[in-house]
């Protein structure tokens, strides 16, 4: 529980916990899907050689008749949809597979139905390693940056400025060193406001020059970098050091990293156009990018002021 006093860490915990709680949801949601999307399929054991006797049937017009002779001997008229748009030539022998108890009704691979189960396939994959990437990566960088504070720690000077860059603000520590400034990116904390433009000393867990993660101790609170040191300033546009008005608190900063999730919509009409999967699609992609967007931010540290 020690951890969970730590700025950084619930940052980090208000970032991920609704990306799983988005991610398992939609696991869920997908593999009840696939389960009943399925059922036909694996129903479907027998397989035969069709010919088509009639296309353009349907509402829709993605109706194709067939018929073949089951395993009984009995002629068959069968009906399959196709995923698409396209020309069957008549007379054409196609391979389907069908329900012994539903003959009326036939598959073909790339068919509408299987192109919707594997189209699911895919969503649950997608979602997996997105969830696997997002918990990883957050708990390594929870890993990486408690063992920093156990490393010696020295006297430096620091000096703190602030850049937005995009819809969002970082918060920077300035370290001058023999060989230039070094500048780290650093959680948001109370504790860092006590640090302003005039360089103060703080205790710093790793070589400014050498390291490229080092976190800091500030007045007594532990500052754990948002991301790697490097020896030029960071792009973007330098903001004013203005003191927060009132209690910063995590509600606060989860408007504050919320302000880029509007971008979902838009990454949900592009997953939904590449990927043809329409509206459902679009819903899918919007969600998951909700809970994408959401954790960034608390990766790289926003500063909610």
């Amino acid at each position: 529980m020690g951890l969970l006093r730590l700025r950084a860490v619930r940052q980090m915990l208000l970032g991920l916990i609704p990306l799983v709680v988005i991610a398992v949801a939609l696991l869920v949601l997908l593999v009840l899907r696939l389960v009943e999307a399925n059922a036909p399929l694996r129903a479907a054991t027998s397989t035969a050689q069709a010919v088509v006797v009639s296309t353009g049937l349907g509402d829709d017009g993605l109706q194709i008749a067939v018929e073949y002779t089951d395993e009984s001997g009995t002629t068959q008229t069968g009906r399959l949809t196709l995923d698409g748009a396209r020309d069957v030539p008549l007379d054409e022998q196609i391979e389907v597979a069908y329900d012994p108890e539903r003959p009326a009704v036939v598959y073909v691979r790339g068919d509408a139905l299987s192109n919707t189960v594997t189209d699911l396939f895919n969503g649950i994959l997608v979602v997996a390693l997105i969830l696997i990437a997002a918990v990883t990566v957050t708990v390594v960088r929870l890993i990486r940056r408690r063992r920093l504070t156990a490393t010696a720690g020295r006297q430096v000077q620091v000096r703190r400025t602030r850049y937005r860059r995009g819809l969002t603000d970082r918060t920077w520590f300035v370290i001058d060193t023999p060989s230039g400034p070094a500048w780290v990116p650093v959680y948001w904390d109370p504790a860092v406001e006590r640090v302003d433009a005039e360089p103060v000393t703080v205790t710093a867990h790793g070589s400014p020059e050498t390291d490229a993660l080092i976190s800091f101790d500030v007045y007594g609170v532990s500052v754990w970098p948002s991301g790697r040191r490097r020896p030029a300033a960071p792009r973007g546009t330098e903001r004013d050091l203005t003191a927060p008005k009132g209690e910063i608190s995590m509600a606060r900063q989860a408007r504050a990293d919320a302000v880029v999730v509007f971008l979902a919509p838009l990454l949900g009409i592009l997953w939904g156009y590449i990927d043809g999967s329409g509206p459902a699609g679009f819903v899918f992609a919007t969600v998951m990018a909700v809970g994408v967007l959401f954790w960034l931010p608390s990766m790289y540290g926003s500063d909610p002021t």
